[in-house]
């Protein structure tokens, strides 16, 4: 029987390193893996990692990191957009794309992401959402909620102002952004101190995901901003 092969601990940590990178994509959480090895044998992983990261510039990765808050988000606003198939109801007048490179973007991209036009009685009327997808509703002392940043939700009032024309947040929760546990639309005045609870959503905002749902809750939505500037 042939005795055993065996590597130094640097050789092994070396061949992690490898083993992780041959994707060619060296991600955090690999690097993680290979610095709690070294560090368990005390050994300094970063020379080790130094070379993997050189030896993999320019190498095209066989995989792509995908943020899945984002790619989910974005599946949501294409959810949403998804309702405005029907042409004699619906316009959609513009859909904001989160388009940046190193830190510069098209300031249209801090706007609402969907410019929608409606028909109703006969009118066009037209309004901006918002679209924001999250794994789950917050947890508080007394009820869940959904809170925005406050910078955000004052700068979407602002821009309410400006252009007059209403705002609306469509919140989805869970699952995937094509298919959430719940939609909600909510309109920025009810956001208190940025905040909502699932108990006044669930009972005020919640809409079932399909085109006739949207555009019902819009012509009531509307109908009470018409009658409210009318008194």
């Amino acid at each position: 029987m042939n005795n055993p092969k065996y590597i130094s601990v640097e050789e092994a940590l070396d061949w992690l390193t490898n083993v992780a990178a041959a994707d060619g994509l060296l991600t955090q959480s690999e690097r993680s893996v290979i610095k709690s090895f070294a560090d368990s044998y005390h050994i300094n992983a970063g020379d080790i990692i130094d070379k993997a990261s050189t030896a993999l510039k320019g190498v095209k990765p066989e995989v792509e990191i995908i943020d899945y808050k984002a790619k989910n988000g974005l599946l949501f606003e294409q959810l949403i957009a998804s309702f405005l198939k029907d042409k004699k109801r619906f316009t959609l007048l513009s859909w904001t794309g989160d388009k940046y490179v190193q830190g510069i973007y098209d300031q249209t991209n801090l706007d609402p992401d969907l410019h929608i036009q409606q028909i109703i009685n006969n009118q066009a009327i037209d309004y901006y959402i918002e679209c924001k997808w999250h794994h789950f509703w917050q947890r508080g002392e007394t009820d869940y909620f959904y809170e925005m940043r406050p910078e955000q939700l004052a700068r979407y009032r602002a821009f309410q102002r400006k252009n007059r024309r209403k705002v609306l947040v469509a919140y989805a929760y869970g699952r995937t952004g094509d298919n959430p546990r719940g939609i909600y639309l909510i309109p920025l005045n009810a956001f208190h101190n940025a905040r909502i609870t699932k108990r006044v959503a669930d009972n005020k905002y919640r809409i079932q995901p399909n085109a006739e749902a949207l555009a019902q809750y819009i012509e009531n939505f509307f109908a009470e901003v018409f009658t409210s500037w009318s008194k």
